[in-house]
């Protein structure tokens, strides 16, 4: 898939590894007047090259990628394309999910389950320069900011589940081991890993578990 230097609308890249979220994006962009597909991608290295080969004005980026969370992905690209706007695709509302995917600065949040009118409100707010979140989204932003914060999630500036996974991180557990133990998918743990790590600014798993010891989580 090319870009075409003389068609007026702007540019949309999608990354996201199920083909029938991609093919769902494809058609809907088919029908807008304003914005066209320009290319697609599986992971993380793929939507790189193809920002980078094809400067989108928007990449639509699943939360969670095979090779690499979106949490982790947002600096990358940003460093390949600074004013590339980024609107994180997922099926998943959880308050943790949320509050972790807008701590990485990106541009939006869209569910899944959007229609055109909605993708085109989204891109136009992020082109535009604002934040768009979907009403379900926006709806999981209230409960938490009216939620009282509980004890250590409070001090530290955490969610609970990003507690729940330093703590097994800093007990030695893998990805899959937290995964059982918290009922999760090791693919979710590996995004709570990755929004640990940009919100602490810590990169290594000795630094985490130093810093869950010297809170007292552990």
């Amino acid at each position: 898939m090319s870009a075409d230097p003389t068609d007026p609308r702007r540019g949309v890249l999608v990354a996201d590894d199920q083909l029938l979220v991609r093919a769902g994006v494809r058609s809907l962009l088919e029908g807008s007047h304003r914005y066209r597909l320009l290319g697609e991608a599986t992971d993380v290295a793929d939507c790189l090259a193809k920002v980078a080969a094809l400067r989108p004005q928007v990449v639509l980026l699943d939360i969670m990628l095979p090779d690499m969370s979106g949490i982790d992905a947002v600096a990358r690209i940003r460093a390949t394309a600074p004013a590339v706007r980024i609107v994180f695709l997922s099926s998943q509302d959880s308050r943790e999910f949320v509050m972790s995917a807008l701590q990485t600065g990106a541009d939006g949040f869209l569910s899944k389950d959007f229609v055109l009118s909605e993708m085109e409100l989204a891109l136009d707010a992020v082109i535009a320069g604002n934040r768009y979140l979907s009403p379900r989204i926006s709806h999981v932003l209230v409960e938490a900011m009216n939620a009282p914060p509980a004890g250590e999630a409070a001090q530290t500036g955490l969610t609970g589940r990003q507690l729940e996974v330093l703590c097994a991180i800093a007990r030695g557990l893998s990805n899959k081991e937290i995964a059982r133990e918290l009922a999760i998918s090791p693919k979710t743990v590996e995004f709570h890993r990755g929004a640990l790590m940009q919100r602490l600014d810590m990169h290594d798993v000795a630094s985490l578990t130093r810093y869950a010891v010297q809170a007292g989580l552990v």
